[in-house]
């Protein structure tokens, strides 16, 4: 059971916005330019200023985007400790909040449920979730802790929310015609990258164009050992708005991105027969084509009716493949009780697709000056499947017993159903907000039919549950506000958790179905306390997360085979997904910028989490060492720049057998400069001082020091972008 006074010494505080804004005065209102005033939609599905949410939010925003010169999912937040993403550029990528990530953070993208992950243990380090083209983006929010009480299923650790641009974004004073072009380079990767938008307005229809081409290789590691990769990427996002008046708006969106990898390795083909005496591996290359399309209509209304003030729905498909094919050639001389002796060709094709479909709605409506209600009902269907086949020949004809297909999970729909209503009151002559809210789910999982190895077959899953939050909001004085904040998430078993049957014993291992798997639950506590005084701003959470019925992978059984390459006897591990009975996370944010005049700027943040398993006690290795950032800033009319500390203690929260991680300092600097009101330069140094450094995210679970070389951070690296604006 949750005690205030544990929360209290185990806790967070909300991260720093990171926005160089300019400040008036001491009071926060609507016309400040104040990092609190930045639009979310996250807290509540709709907007509001973010000094008016109770709880936790980071957000990057346009600017913060070009002036990070960001080109890739992985390189979000970077300045933001307390949420992390793993993987990098080609690779398979994902959001660690808090501590949580895999498929139990919710991805959102204007309105629409992202397509979901596909990996070991609900890692997602085989098919990732950033299939998106980050110049489409305007803001990037991440609302933290669970939030099933507004996004139904699948927000357990929290929400990363995706807005994309529109016309207006673009058109300005009345203009009727306008885009950029854009083109940049990064040193680390080599990466380049060449887009255009074009926005045009004709009467009361509204329309933007994004078309953007990126190509270059992999993120290296310090040592530049990191197998090689060709990277090509595309991108075609088109908006039109229809404004049937001034409140009243019809907009359809499609958005369509694609990726091609190519690499000279086969490590899932071939990593068996690299230690087989007489095999050799003559040839080996991979591919990887990655594909998401989505497309919606949406009917947006601020006329005022009995029912809503301000309403949304929307109807959307969001349709993601991914294609990886693996080859090698093996030259064969070996004898292992009978002869082997030929030239094999080895080819294996995994396809990852899922298809979702959704309708979604909400509105709010103002009953009085007391109570302002949101609600709003979801209906989503998704199939989701992975397909691998693979085929052994020799001169062209396939050996006996292949070709062989399997499918990783079986194809498997969802059903998600869900009505959530909350009500905003205004209290204390509007010093006090509280927010009740809840929501009612419906959640199907049907494998349809399918049955595993022994004939039974895998169970269906049908869930009803009900979520709850109450959030509070105080305001100190009109400057200074606290908050407070109990959130319940949930998650039913990902149909790649639930229904998995992989048998690798050639590796020692396997993993057998579970039919008795709960939905995950959680809940979340939170305090915080925001606001200004002066030229001095600052933010702070504490924050205590339970999650119990926790998933996780349990070694069940130890089994004897017999390898059918070298006919001896060898140990097959047996694992199963079990839910574990519960897990902790708990820990501290801090966010500060003191405004020394009209120029300059300091700022700093913090962060520090704490995460176990509360049965065995061992920590969770998702979580991060205390770790922050620390600048000076200077902005003036054309020019700004900033000077970033990037840091982190040493990772001591490691398990017995695995390394503790060195903390490390790097630093970066970042430069923009208008040459004219329509073409700007940014430039970006980063490991200035080309400090050899591994993030705990990427060296969590290693046993020797050796492996590390691998997932080192880059050396020093440099990047700019020029853009035209017309």
């Amino acid at each position: 059971m949750f005690m205030p006074k544990r929360a209290l010494i185990a806790s967070a505080i909300s991260t720093a916005l990171f926005v160089t804004p300019s400040y008036g005065d001491d009071k926060i209102d609507d016309t400040s330019n104040t990092d609190f005033e930045v639009i979310v939609v996250s807290g509540s599905k709709t907007e509001k200023p973010l000094k008016d949410v109770a709880g936790s939010i980071s957000v990057i925003t346009e600017e913060d985007l070009e002036k990070q010169l960001v080109n890739d999912m992985s390189q979000l937040f970077k300045y933001d400790p307390s949420v992390q993403v793993t993987g990098n550029t080609g690779s398979a990528q994902n959001f660690i909040v808090r501590g949580m990530g895999g498929d139990r953070v919710l991805m959102i993208k204007d309105g629409m449920r992202m397509n979901e992950g596909y990996g070991a243990n609900g890692l997602n380090d085989i098919v990732g979730r950033g299939f998106i083209e980050t110049d489409t983006l305007k803001q990037v929010e991440v609302a933290k802790g669970a939030s099933s009480s507004l996004y139904g299923s699948d927000a357990l650790g929290g929400i990363i929310v995706f807005t994309t641009k529109n016309a207006s974004d673009y058109l300005k004073d009345g203009e009727k015609f306008a885009g950029n072009v854009k083109a940049g380079y990064s040193h680390d990767g080599k990466q380049s990258n060449v887009g255009a938008t074009f926005a045009l307005a004709t009467g009361d229809f509204e329309q933007v164009l994004n078309l953007g081409y990126r190509t270059g290789e992999e993120a290296q590691n310090y040592y530049g050992t990191k197998p090689e990769l060709d990277i090509e990427s595309n991108s075609i996002f088109y908006k039109a708005n229809y404004n049937f008046s001034d409140t009243d708006t019809l907009s359809f969106t499609a958005d369509i991105w694609n990726q091609d990898v190519k690499g000279d390795t086969a490590y899932g083909l071939l990593e068996y027969f690299r230690d087989l005496d007489g095999y050799e591996v003559l040839t080996e290359n991979n591919t990887s084509d990655k594909t998401n399309q989505s497309f919606q209509l949406r009917y947006h209304s601020e006329t005022s009716t009995a029912l809503y003030d301000i309403l949304n729905v929307s109807v959307y498909l969001n349709d993601t493949e991914q294609e990886d094919i693996e080859y090698g050639q093996l030259d064969i001389d070996a004898n292992f009780g009978f002869p082997i002796v030929e030239i094999r060709d080895m080819y294996k094709t995994a396809v990852y697709e899922q298809e979702t479909k959704g309708f979604l709605s909400n509105a709010s409506l103002t009953l009085n000056d007391m109570h302002t209600l949101g609600y709003g009902l979801d209906i989503e269907t998704s199939q989701s499947s992975r397909t691998e086949v693979k085929l052994y020949a020799v001169e062209g004809t396939p050996k006996d017993g292949y070709p062989q297909e399997t499918d990783k999970f079986p194809t498997t729909d969802v059903f998600r159903a869900g009505f959530f209503i909350n009500d905003e009151i205004s209290l204390l002559n509007g010093d006090l907000t509280v927010t009740p809210g809840a929501r009612f789910d419906m959640y199907e999982m049907d494998p349809n039919g399918a049955v595993k190895k022994d004939g039974e077959a895998f169970k269906k899953f049908d869930e009803n549950h009900v979520s709850v939050n109450l959030g509070a909001l105080y305001k100190f004085t009109e400057t200074i506000a606290g908050f407070a904040q109990y959130g319940q998430g949930f998650k039913v078993p990902a149909y790649d958790l639930a229904y998995i049957e992989h048998d690798n014993s050639i590796y020692g291992y396997k993993i057998v179905p579970s039919d008795d798997l709960a939905p995950e639950e959680s809940d979340t506590f939170e305090l915080g306390l925001r606001g200004h005084t002066g030229d001095f701003f600052f933010q702070a959470a504490i924050y205590y997360n339970k999650f119990d019925n926790f998933l996780a992978t349990e070694l069940i059984d130890i089994e004897t085979a017999i390898n059918r390459y070298t006919g001896q006897e060898t140990q097959v591990l047996v694992y199963q997904y079990q839910n574990i009975d519960s897990v902790t996370l708990k820990g501290i944010e801090a966010a500060v910028r003191y405004h020394i005049d009209d120029n300059f700027s300091v700022f700093a943040n913090a962060a520090y989490q704490d995460g176990e398993d509360d049965e065995t006690g061992e920590y969770l290795s998702s979580i991060s060492p205390l770790s922050g950032v620390t600048g000076i800033s200077y902005e003036n009319d054309a020019l700004s720049a900033e000077l970033i500390l990037n840091w982190a203690d040493r990772m001591d929260k490691v398990n017995e057998g695995n390394l503790e991680i060195a903390g490390y300092g790097s630093l970066d600097f970042l430069a923009s400069y208008e040459f004219t009101d329509n073409l700007k330069v940014n430039l970006a140094v980063t490991n200035i001082t080309d400090k050899e450094y591994v993030q705990y995210i990427n060296g969590a679970n290693h046993k020797t020091a050796a492996t590390l070389n691998d997932v080192t951070e880059p050396g020093r690296g440099f990047s700019a972008t020029i853009r035209y604006a017309f």
